[in-house]
């Protein structure tokens, strides 16, 4: 029996098929699904409520009742599993563990996965995920041969501890994408020492499922960088911009959703992010046939790029307001120049390289310079002014994941004479306050939005049974008249409630 491991933390709305005479570990996957269970929720929640009131421990258990109450809403959106996912990860994951995991990403305590030190030093530290590991490792002892799939530096600090949990007895292997790149550096780690880094490995055919379906959906996700199956059938994912243009043979080939990065849209065209400038009109033209044709297309606009200013930007989203090209712009991002791209220019503007730090021995991007670039102290600004922007028009992605483009939020029609519980939003009661002070307290706390709204105690209850609509003089029939119209204001605001047509 050979084994392919997939270490926790990555996309985990894909699922891989297993090449032939292999057989699958889903060990990010498995860690998922666990921690969603009622048993492992109930069980969190319990030791917060009975353990010393602190701020991070009120904070863990507001978003692990909210996660809660999204999940058991059930699928009438998409994506509030993956919002609740999300929250759960980010309060279970909390001090002492030294692996900090979000939806789409992780982060060290105190470093980076950029830096093979940080990775060596962080895996003695507890992680969510370590039960999952050594259940996995189980496994391992009556193996013919274990190997590692590592797809980006995220998966580094679970591989460590995996390589280092595999017998001697058993051969080790390291492959995928960040394996082939960086091969110089892990196989000077201690646990990789031993391990082979096979190169003639055929990349992993993708399929989305979600995060609690048995069996994937039909088509194949392509993701950055590779290539849509030679052998056709139905697929989704990334694909550079100026692919659009061809609309008729991306649907030939059967693309259902194509998922673009854009940097910046003026009168012109748009600018992608790989450099090409696509003319507006020809490029709406070719959208607008991949709809007759049932595809979609999903953009993610990826700020901060070379000669791209803070002026471009507002127009961007100005010019997104009038013109929607794309189906759904589900997020931002920044933009980073990723090592092995080609190229010293981006869209015709010269690009100034620096060398990364000589400590990130791990890094995926190279630091650049380029005239009427945003400065990298404003974007993380910038990002999330545009993020909060965006939000306005429509539910932005819970995170970089497949499941979340094949699934774009569906329309509300904004308005309406009645309102109802924000569907994203949950009433948490805490017995102690945010800050800690032991007073039994209510919170509206949105998951979309990531907006915490204190709440008063004799209006919560009110608008926590909210959950179908109602008029304002309903809702609010214990308020004076004259309080109803500020209140419902200040709620809707927050997205605490929602205006709804009847």
């Amino acid at each position: 029996m050979k084994l392919l491991v997939l270490p926790p933390h990555r996309d985990v709305t894909c699922v891989p098929e297993a090449p032939e005479g292999w057989r699958v570990l889903d060990v990010a996957r498995a860690f998922c699904q666990r921690v969603l269970t009622p048993e492992t929720l109930v069980r969190a929640v319990e030791t917060r409520e009975h353990g010393p009131a602190t701020p991070q421990t009120m904070r863990e258990l507001l978003l692990l009742r909210a996660a809660l109450v999204l999940w058991k809403r059930g699928r009438a959106d998409a994506h509030r599993p993956l919002r609740a996912l999300g929250a759960v990860l980010t309060a279970l994951s909390g001090p002492p563990s030294g692996v900090h995991v979000r939806l789409d990403d992780i982060e060290l305590d105190g470093g980076t996965t950029e830096r093979s030190a940080d990775v060596l030093r962080i895996v003695q530290r507890p992680a969510l995920y370590d039960e999952d590991l050594a259940r996995a490792a189980e496994h391992f002892p009556g193996a013919e041969r274990v190997r590692l799939w590592l797809e980006k530096d995220l998966h580094l600090p679970a591989a460590v501890a995996l390589a280092a949990a595999c017998p001697a007895s058993v051969p080790l292997e390291v492959a995928g994408p960040f394996a082939v790149t960086h091969r110089a550096v892990l196989a000077a780690l201690p646990a990789f020492q031993r391990a082979s880094f096979p190169e003639d490995v055929a990349p992993l055919r993708w399929r989305v499922a979600a995060v609690d379906a048995a069996e994937p959906e039909l088509l194949t996700w392509v993701s950055e960088g590779a290539r849509p199956p030679a052998e056709g059938g139905p697929w989704a994912g990334h694909v550079p911009l100026r692919a659009l243009l061809d609309a008729e043979a991306l649907v030939a080939s059967g693309c259902r959703t194509a998922v673009v990065g854009f940097c910046s849209v003026d009168e012109g065209g748009v600018l992608g992010s790989d450099g090409s400038r696509v003319p507006l009109e020809p490029l709406a033209a070719a959208v607008e046939r991949l709809h007759a044709a049932g595809a979609r297309v999903v953009a993610e606009w990826w700020v901060g790029a070379p000669g791209v200013d803070e002026a471009a930007h507002a127009r961007t989203f100005t010019l997104l307001g009038q013109r929607p090209v794309f189906d759904w712009v589900s997020g931002v991002r920044t933009f980073h120049w990723t090592r092995g791209r080609s190229g010293e220019d981006f869209a015709g503007m010269p690009v100034h390289f620096l060398s990364p730090p000589e400590d990130r021995d791990l890094a995926r991007t190279v630091p650049f310079e380029a005239p009427g670039t945003v400065p990298h102290g404003r974007l993380a600004e910038l990002l999330t002014s545009l993020a909060g922007r965006l939000l306005q028009r429509a539910p932005l992605s819970p995170g970089r994941v497949a499941w979340a483009s094949l699934h774009p939020p569906i329309p509300v029609a904004p308005g309406g004479d009645r309102i109802r519980l924000d569907g994203d939003c949950a009433l948490v009661q805490l017995p102690a306050t945010l800050d800690g002070t032991a007073k039994p307290s209510w919170y509206a706390a949105n998951l979309r939005t990531g907006g915490v709204l204190a709440m008063d105690a004799r209006l919560a209850p009110m608008v926590a049974g909210a959950e179908q609509p109602v008029t304002v003089g309903e809702l609010f029939a214990a308020l004076p008249e004259a309080q109803r119209g500020k209140v419902e204001a200040a709620l809707v605001g927050r997205a605490v409630l929602e205006r709804v047509h009847a």
